[in-house]
C-alpha cells in the first residue's frame, strides 16, 4: 500500500474479544448480497465468514498496538466490531491520536488463491484502509493489496502489487463510490494477479514479481490520512468517527491445484 503496512508483522495475533452491539438490521446480509457458492468456476471455497457470530471466529486475529512509530494512529481491541451481521473496524479521534481496528485471517493461508470482501467505508480524511495478502513467513514483500486508499471521499481504489528486495510495484485504480457496499476480491495464480470488483475482472497484472509462497489476507483501517505536514489534504471533512463494515468473506483454493491437468473437455459427437 502507498502508506506502509509493513508493521503488521509486529502485531501479534491475540484471542477473540468481547464486542459491542450494534443497531440491528432486518436483513441477514446487511449489503443486500450473500455471499458467494461454496463452488465457483476453476475454485473451491475453504473458509466463508458472514460475521452473524456475537465475536471474531478463531481464525481471525485483531490487532493491537502501534502500527510503525507512527504517533498519531494506533491499533486497539476495543474497535473491531461484531454485530447484526457484519464486522466493524472502527476509528476514534481523540485530539491528535486516532485509534483505529485490524484484522488478519492468518490461520487461513495458501499459496495461490481467490479471496472475496463485501465492504463498505465511511467518507474521512484520516481513515485510511486497505485490504490485503501478507506472506505467510516473516518476510517482505511480498505483498498483494487489492483494495485501498489513502483517505478522502473515496471515489477511486487502488491495488499493488509489491515485489524485490527494492519494493518494486506495480499499482492499478478503478473507480468508484466505495462508501457504498462493493465487493471486492483478487485471483492469485503463478505469474499472474487479477483484480476484480462486483465479480468482474477490472485489471490483470502478469509478472515474475508474482509472489509464490502461502499469503494471509488482512483487512485493516488506519489513521493517517491527512498529516499535519501535507499542504493539500482531501476534502471529505474528518469526522470523530468512522467506520469500515465488512458483510462476509469468502476464501477459495484453484480446483484444481496448479500444476494438475485438467480433465479435457470431449466434444459431443456430431451428427
Amino acid at each position: 500500500m502507498n502508506r506502509s503496512v509493513r508493521r503488521v508483522l509486529a502485531i501479534a495475533a491475540v484471542p477473540a474479544v468481547a464486542v459491542a452491539l450494534l443497531v440491528a438490521s432486518d436483513s441477514p446480509y446487511p449489503s443486500g448480497e450473500a455471499p458467494p457458492p461454496a463452488t465457483l468456476p476453476g475454485w473451491k471455497q475453504i473458509f466463508v465468514d458472514d460475521f452473524t457470530g456475537p465475536a471474531l471466529r478463531q481464525e481471525w486475529g485483531p490487532y493491537e498496538g502501534s502500527p510503525g512509530d507512527d504517533p498519531r494512529t494506533k491499533w486497539a481491541l476495543d474497535q473491531v466490531v461484531v454485530a447484526d451481521g457484519r464486522l466493524v473496524l472502527e476509528g476514534t479521534r481523540a485530539g491528535d491520536l486516532w485509534t483505529t481496528g485490524g484484522i488478519s485471517n492468518y490461520k487461513v493461508a495458501q499459496t495461490y488463491g481467490k479471496w472475496l470482501v463485501r465492504f463498505r467505508v465511511d467518507r474521512s480524511d484520516d481513515i485510511t484502509y486497505a485490504i490485503l495478502l501478507w506472506p505467510e513467513e516473516p518476510v517482505w514483500p511480498p505483498e498483494i493489496d487489492f483494495a485501498e486508499d489513502g483517505g478522502g471521499i473515496r471515489d477511486a481504489a487502488t491495488a499493488t502489487l509489491h515485489y524485490s528486495a527494492e519494493n518494486s510495484q506495480i499499482q492499478r485504480e478503478v473507480p468508484g463510490d466505495f462508501s457504498t457496499w462493493h465487493t471486492v476480491g483478487v485471483e492469485w495464480m503463478p505469474g499472474q494477479v487479477s483484480y476484480t470488483l462486483d465479480g468482474r475482472v477490472w485489471t490483470t497484472v502478469e509478472d515474475a514479481g508474482v509472489p509464490s509462497i502461502p499469503m494471509w489476507m488482512a483487512i485493516q483501517a488506519q489513521g493517517d490520512g491527512c498529516r499535519k505536514d501535507q499542504v493539500v489534504c482531501p476534502v471529505a471533512g474528518t469526522p470523530d468517527t468512522t467506520r469500515l463494515e465488512v458483510d462476509w468473506v469468502a476464501v477459495y483454493a484453484p480446483d484444481p491445484p496448479p500444476g494438475v491437468m485438467r480433465t479435457p473437455r470431449v466434444a459431443a459427437p456430431s451428427g
